[in-house]
């Protein structure tokens, strides 16, 4: 995978993202009533498993697990101290998949 969103703007193709990462967390049995941004915590394989699922689908760009992870919407579950463990977790996982 290209290293920077730079690199891949500026490379002049059509590049291919990944999809709903809460989709497909759901479709794995997760549902609405849990904080899916503590999964990079809690259950960070199931996360990488979906990542890992987009890139062999053709990905090339991959979003992070992080849609609420801030700490007006953490708090509601009780995790805004955990902000920024959580968005590092995200990004370690995304990369990783990137990674292979």
């Amino acid at each position: 995978m290209t290293e920077t969103l730079h690199d891949l703007i500026g490379d002049g193709r059509v590049h291919v993202c990944d999809g709903a990462m809460g989709t497909m967390l759901y479709s794995k049995g997760v549902f609405v009533n849990v904080c899916y941004d503590e999964l990079n915590l809690t259950t960070p394989k199931l996360v990488q498993e979906v990542h890992e699922a987009y890139v062999r689908a053709g990905a090339e760009l991959l979003e992070t697990n992080t849609f609420g992870a801030n700490p007006v919407k953490l708090a509601g579950y009780g995790l805004a101290e955990r902000t920024e463990e959580i968005n590092r977790a995200a990004g370690h996982l995304a990369k990783k998949a990137a990674n292979g």
